[in-house]
């Protein structure tokens, strides 16, 4: 019995040290904060991420450098390591508006409503809530007409394209037009000189031939001589 009694004050001690070495780091991370060394307030800070607070103010620090997205995972961190309705809602309240700097409008809405979920009477977590809604929609808007633009430039390059290929298939057709015509054009090859003088030679000694056949077929054949008797 002694012995467990002594564990548990050891355990209690230690947890004591543990709590005063956190709240040591929060006061020198609150002080380096208040005199704009954020630096220094991150690394006071991290020294006492075990509590929600050393975590959360460490989120703050980050937003104060506009390291914005180390902000957003320390106030992530915070909201689910917060124990009461009003920690969480600053933690997602502080997370919506890292999430705004960023221009994450649907995130900064989730999280203004997470908590308005917790305090539903924080009226500038509510005015923070309209506000993201806003920019939501303008967001959207914008990204559906960069849509259309971006489908009608792509219709636009398709039909440029499309009519380049008609334009070459056409050029093409008539190259090919071109070419047949000239070939039925083409005149047809030259006799050689030498070579028609021969034929028209030889065409005037047969044409001179045929006429002495038919000269002779004409001419009267002559009388069959008497016979003579002896």
């Amino acid at each position: 019995m002694e012995r467990l009694i002594l564990l548990t004050t050891l355990a209690l001690l230690g947890a004591a040290l543990q709590a005063q070495q956190v709240e040591r780091h929060l006061r020198e991370g609150n002080t380096r904060y208040e005199n704009g060394d954020m630096p220094g307030a991150v690394e006071a800070y991290s020294k006492a991420e075990a509590d929600e607070r050393g975590l959360f103010n460490r989120g703050n620090a980050y937003y104060r450098q506009d390291s914005l997205a180390d902000a957003t995972q320390a106030y992530e961190q915070a909201a689910s390591m917060a124990r009461t309705p009003q920690a969480q809602a600053k933690a997602y309240h502080n997370l919506g508006n890292s999430h705004m700097g960023q221009k994450n409008y649907q995130e900064a809405v989730q999280a203004y409503q997470e908590a308005l979920k917790r305090i539903p009477s924080d009226e500038d977590t509510r005015y923070n809530l309209a506000y993201a809604q806003k920019m939501l929609a303008a967001q959207q808007k914008q990204q559906q007409q960069q849509g259309k633009n971006k489908n009608d430039q792509q219709q636009d390059q398709q039909k440029k394209e499309q009519q380049k290929k008609d334009q070459q298939q056409e050029s093409k057709q008539q190259e090919q037009d071109k070419r047949q015509g000239d070939k039925q054009e083409q005149p047809q090859d030259r006799i050689d000189p030498k070579d028609a003088k021969r034929m028209l030679d030889a065409a005037q000694q047969q044409e001179k031939e045929v006429q002495n056949k038919v000269r002779k077929l004409m001419q009267p054949k002559p009388a069959q001589p008497a016979e003579k008797d002896w």
